[in-house]
């Protein structure tokens, strides 16, 4: 039955037709690396590994001996930790939690 067939396509019907399934690929391809990007970026929580399985990185700081966390407060991304020392004196920690590190630290003085 030749009357069924479909006329063959134009070259600019060929053209056509390859870039709208080149989009469709690109398409699913986009989706795919958002997908994957939205899981990677999952924040690792207290203790518990996250998408990438590492642990969440602890916080430390160094004080001398004897010395005592008196208070703790939280600013957005800001940890603010007041340490008191065995002498009297004490000090403010200032830490960035995004970056894990301190970023300022404060001397208190007795008058």
């Amino acid at each position: 039955m030749p009357g069924n067939q479909p006329a063959p396509l134009t070259s600019q019907e060929r053209i056509l037709r390859n870039i709208v399934v080149g989009l469709g690929v690109l398409f699913i391809i986009g989706l795919a690396a958002l997908a994957a990007a939205i899981i990677m970026k999952k924040p690792d929580r207290d203790g518990r590994p996250g998408a990438n399985g590492r642990w969440a990185t602890p916080l430390m700081a160094q004080v001398p001996p004897g010395s005592t966390v008196r208070k703790m407060a939280l600013d957005g991304n800001r940890l603010i930790v007041h340490v008191r020392h065995p002498d009297g004196t004490g000090e403010m920690l200032v830490f960035d939690l995004r970056n894990k590190r301190l970023t300022g630290r404060i001397v208190l003085k007795n008058p």
